[in-house]
C-alpha cells in the first residue's frame, strides 16, 4: 500500500505542479522520498513535529497548494 501511495503521489505530481508532500520524519516508512527526489522544491520534511506538519500543510493548502501530509 505504501509503495502504491508513493507511486500515485509521483504520478499526481507530474500532472499538477500544485501538489506538495510533507512528512514528519516518515519519508522512509511512507516511501515518500521518491516524490522528494523527483520534486525537491515541493517536498518538506518538518522533522518529528506533527503539529508543525499539520500547520504547515494547512498553510500551503490555504495558499493554493494541494498538500499531502
Amino acid at each position: 500500500m505504501r509503495s502504491e501511495y508513493s507511486k500515485t503521489l509521483i504520478e499526481l505530481g507530474k500532472e499538477n505542479p500544485n501538489i506538495v508532500v510533507l512528512g514528519a520524519d516518515t519519508t522512509d516508512s511512507l516511501k515518500t522520498s521518491g516524490f522528494g527526489k523527483m520534486f525537491p522544491n515541493r517536498f518538506f520534511n518538518v522533522g518529528i513535529a506533527e503539529a508543525n506538519l499539520v500547520s504547515t500543510s494547512a498553510g500551503l493548502a490555504a495558499s493554493g497548494k494541494i498538500s499531502f501530509a
